[in-house]
C-alpha cells in the first residue's frame, strides 16, 4: 500500500506578481553576441531593475550601450 501524497497548494496572495513579457521585435539587423563579467551584486541589481520595468536584461543592456554611444561620440 502506498502512502497518500499531500496535495500541492498555492497561495495567490503571497505569490510574486508576474509581468507579461512584450513580444520580441523582429531584428532589422543581424545581432552579434557579446560577453561581459560583472560583479554579482551589480547583476542582481540589473536583473531586478529589468523585472521592475517588465523587460529583459538584454533589453536594458542594449539600451545602456545605445545611450552610452550616443553620449560619447567623437
Amino acid at each position: 500500500m502506498t502512502a497518500a501524497r499531500k496535495p500541492l497548494s498555492f497561495d495567490v496572495d503571497r505569490s510574486p506578481p508576474t509581468v507579461a513579457q512584450p513580444a520580441r521585435p523582429v531584428p532589422a539587423q543581424a545581432r552579434q553576441q557579446v560577453g561581459a563579467r560583472v560583479e554579482a551584486g551589480t547583476y542582481r541589481q540589473l536583473k531586478a531593475r529589468a523585472a521592475l520595468q517588465g523587460v529583459s536584461v538584454q533589453t536594458l543592456v542594449e539600451q545602456a550601450i545605445t545611450e552610452f554611444l550616443a553620449n560619447h561620440q567623437e
